[in-house]
């Protein structure tokens, strides 16, 4: 694996692990997102739940696809709902983060 490769997989995971602890801890701000998305409260913990899973599952060789898979899908969830609302100039991240766990995947 390429330094570059472990850079954006360690990225990656440290990203989608402090965004776990963030959806876990339910600060205000993130409360208002799910309500402004009209998403049950209990979402926020099931996607910290999926996150964490992502981050550790991008940490091992064997099962990095799989974490990437995972957090494609969790960011497609994301900028589908930042659709939903006309977000356009929030998507730029989670679209980018999505074009690194597709070039870890290829």
């Amino acid at each position: 694996m390429s330094i570059l490769e472990q850079i954006v997989m360690w990225s990656l995971a440290a990203i989608f692990a402090g965004s776990a602890g963030l959806n876990l801890a339910g600060p205000e701000f993130v409360r208002e997102e799910f309500e402004k998305w009209h998403y049950p409260s209990w979402l926020r913990l099931a996607v910290a739940a999926m996150e964490f899973t992502a981050a550790a599952l991008l940490l091992a060789t064997a099962t990095r696809a799989y974490g990437a898979m995972l957090a494609l899908l969790i960011l497609a969830a994301v900028v589908f709902s930042m659709a939903r609302t006309q977000e356009w100039l929030r998507m730029q991240f989670p679209l980018l983060m999505g074009a690194l766990c597709v070039g870890l995947l290829v």
